[in-house]
């Protein structure tokens, strides 16, 4: 067996895991094993097809409109701040790195699912796109006015290219993530700015929670990365990061959850806005093509 993003065969196994999806778990009696390359920390499973029953059955009707919070309860109406909060962020982060521009950006952003991040963000400052393969997201974002294209990037052709590509906490589902990142390239601008989110391996949420963690999510989750891992992904595929952000206040409980069965628990929730901050569940990445230099922040 070899690493996918660098090619090595320093691939071991570290644990087994179940059917999760957050702090739920969905069937025990799916087993999967994780694996993970020694050489560029890139954590995975192994012996997954990528089909439609795959699909059908990992991504069930409702899995894009799941919500066990009591909607107008007082934890709703937090975790709908934060959700807003989280968006004005990201929108600043694209104009910060992407410059000064007189014109509206075209933004692109893959994996869109309901829809909530375009639809989100300023639109007298965006010309909004997305792409989405689950048709009931699809769905929900043609309902929402959203103009969102059905299938995979990598099958879609633009005719155009775009200011800015995002993908937030969608590049672990990606069967082939070099391959999505060559077609991003392909559409993105010379001067184009690629952001993205993905859980952190190097978290302590992973460290200390294992097959507990929050982000797990086996078998959706395909692989899973680290600042290196990242790195080797965006070498190959051309591009250079510009600066790596700890948006900590995105999933506020996973921590919490990724540690409910780990004794370190007694020392981290007394204390857990603090442990929350440095544990870094979630890494934010900006980048662009390796023709613009960039000083890495």
């Amino acid at each position: 067996m070899k690493c996918l993003v660098c090619q090595s065969s320093r691939v071991v196994n570290i644990f087994s895991s179940v059917n999760t999806h957050g702090r739920h778990l969905v069937n025990k009696n799916d087993r999967f094993t994780v694996f993970r390359c020694n050489k560029c920390n890139l954590v995975f499973l192994s012996d997954i097809k990528i089909n439609k029953s795959y699909y059908q059955k990992y991504y069930e009707l409702g899995y894009y409109d799941q919500n066990s919070v009591k909607e107008n309860s007082l934890l709703h109406r937090f975790l709908a701040l934060i959700s807003r909060i989280s968006i004005q962020r990201k929108e600043l982060l694209i104009h910060e790195y992407y410059g000064t521009k007189n014109h509206r950006l075209s933004i692109l952003d893959v994996g869109c699912g309901s829809g909530n991040f375009l639809l989100g963000i300023n639109s007298t400052r965006f010309n909004k796109y997305g792409t989405e393969i689950n048709k009931e997201a699809y769905d929900i974002c043609r309902r929402k006015g959203l103009r969102v294209v059905l299938g995979s990037i990598e099958k879609i052709d633009f005719k155009r290219k775009f200011d800015v590509v995002s993908l937030w906490q969608v590049l672990e589902h990606v069967a082939n993530p070099i391959g999505l990142f060559n077609k991003i390239s392909k559409v993105l601008s010379s001067d184009g700015l690629l952001i993205f989110q993905v859980p952190n391996t190097d978290s302590l949420g992973f460290l200390y929670g294992k097959d507990k963690w929050f982000h797990l999510d086996s078998p959706r989750h395909l692989f899973l990365y680290n600042k290196k891992s990242v790195m080797a992904l965006c070498q190959q595929a051309g591009f250079e990061t510009v600066a790596i952000i700890n948006e900590y206040y995105d999933y506020p409980l996973d921590l919490f959850w990724s540690i409910r069965n780990s004794p370190l628990k007694f020392l981290i929730y007394p204390l857990y806005p603090f442990f929350k901050l440095i544990s870094r569940e979630s890494l934010t990445f900006v980048c662009k093509k390796k023709s613009l230099r960039a000083t890495v922040s």
